[in-house]
């Protein structure tokens, strides 16, 4: 290989690094959207979950006569 097969290799292998490094940050931040998204959905299950155990535990005691 001479200089200018070299020069036109390297050119090309960092071409292809850019894409790939372009490549990887547009993932980096579609799964930050998709981790933010499913932390939001959590927190609203976790949500839920606690008022229908609250829910119950008030129609729980109502039916004991408790209150």
């Amino acid at each position: 290989m001479n200089h200018k097969e070299v020069t036109e290799y390297r050119e090309d292998v960092h071409n292809r690094v850019i894409r790939i490094e372009t490549l990887v940050s547009r993932i980096e931040k579609h799964l930050d959207k998709l981790n933010n998204r499913t932390n939001k959905l959590e927190a609203w299950r976790n949500w839920m979950v606690g008022a229908m155990a609250g829910l119950g535990f008030v129609i729980g005691i109502i039916k004991i006569g408790a209150l």
